[in-house]
């Protein structure tokens, strides 16, 4: 990984945005959000079984997932953000979970925004993590077209694209399969009522 570049960059595209310009709202939207679905996606790993639970992350997980905002620049028509991590103590290379739930989060996203409703959840999902998708998918409502996310691990580039019909999927995953009531007018001729 260069020195430059950090670890997770998301560019924001839309019209509600400029060349290196994101209203504020939109920005303290986007990170409470995205913090929410960090945090749950947490939970999720760590095998509680309801992420939408009031508690605390535990404080070494808490401090593995803390990011700071250390670039705004911009893209042609957009705002590109970059965070670092905030830990100060590097951990084991293959049992640092910060960058595990970061992976999880942005993998399941894409898998999430593309799959049917009976496709399982991916690893770090459940209806919790979804609802915090959710609310970070409100921003298409308000001038922001795509949001896509690179994360650098182990010198290879972790991707994934937020967009509106993703946000949509993402939707129709949390309020399940719809059921279709019909109405149909006309003489019943026979019925069989057994017990099953």
């Amino acid at each position: 990984m260069k020195a430059s570049e950090p670890l997770l960059k998301i560019r924001f595209d839309g019209d509600a945005l400029g060349a290196g310009r994101i209203p504020v709202s939109h920005l303290l939207r986007f990170l409470e959000n995205f913090n929410k679905a960090l945090q749950r996606t947490e939970r999720v790993m760590r095998g509680v079984a309801d992420s939408i639970r009031r508690g605390a992350p535990l404080q070494n997980t808490r401090e593995e997932i803390a990011l700071d905002l250390v670039l705004l620049t911009h893209g042609s028509p957009a705002a590109v953000l970059g965070f670092e991590r905030r830990q100060t103590e590097p951990p084991l290379p293959s049992m640092d979970n910060g960058l595990d739930i970061l992976e999880n989060a942005i993998t399941g996203l894409n898998i999430v925004q593309g799959g049917g409703d009976n496709q399982p959840m991916p690893a770090g999902f459940d209806a919790g993590v979804l609802a915090a998708w959710r609310d970070v998918g409100s921003l298409f409502r308000q001038g922001v077209s795509r949001i896509q996310f690179t994360m650098l691990r182990h010198g290879a580039s972790v991707c994934g694209t937020y967009t509106y019909s993703g946000y949509e999927r993402i939707q129709q995953r949390i309020q399940g399969p719809q059921t279709n009531i019909r109405t149909i007018e006309g003489r019943l001729l026979m019925a069989d009522f057994k017990g099953h």
